[in-house]
């Protein structure tokens, strides 16, 4: 149970840190060819007026939510279907005609 929960937690936060990768790397690019543009056409002007930085805007965050519990509660569910078979661990052993039985997983009955 406690795996299953940290594996959704990785699917969770996993996607919607790719989302964010992704879009600032996006923005870096567009701000990159931008700058290119717009050296090519400056002028040397000093501007020193103080530029507020927009955040994402709200739909986007949205998104991220709702791919990352669509992502965190399928993966939950399937690791959580109960379909698995319960093992137990036979340890290494000597068998009745003197052999060596290597340690291994058996299933339960």
């Amino acid at each position: 149970m406690i795996r299953s929960l940290f594996v959704s937690l990785f699917f969770f936060f996993g996607p919607a840190l790719l989302l964010f990768m992704l879009r600032n790397i996006t923005l870096l690019l567009l701000l990159k060819a931008k700058r290119r543009e717009d050296q090519a056409q400056q002028v040397e002007i000093i501007d020193i007026t103080p530029v507020e930085k927009e955040r994402a805007p709200n739909w986007f965050y949205a998104l991220v939510v709702a791919i990352s519990l669509t992502c965190a509660v399928s993966v939950f569910m399937s690791l959580d279907t109960g379909d698995t078979e319960i093992h137990k661990y036979v340890p290494a052993h000597v068998d009745e005609s003197g052999n060596i039985v290597t340690g291994d997983w058996q299933g339960k009955k």
